[in-house]
């Protein structure tokens, strides 16, 4: 398999594993599909709401600095 179809092979089960994390089944993609392609299947949310991100903290900083040379 060349570079470009295993990029395209890990982005996909990337995009899937983001739909199956929600709960959720991938648009155009069967139980069986997600079987023959080795992922779990979604698990059900555990209640009805939403679930709460956890916030960030004030002194949180954006420490990136860029060090490659400008030419």
């Amino acid at each position: 398999m060349c570079l470009a179809c295993e990029q395209q092979e890990y982005f996909f089960r990337l995009w899937c594993a983001d739909f199956l994390a929600r709960g959720e089944i991938p648009p155009g993609l069967t139980v069986a599909d997600l079987q023959a392609l080795g992922l779990p299947l979604p698990k059900p949310a555990a209640s009805g709401r939403k679930r709460k991100l956890p916030k960030r903290p004030a002194s949180a900083v954006n420490t990136f600095a860029c060090d490659s040379p400008d030419e």
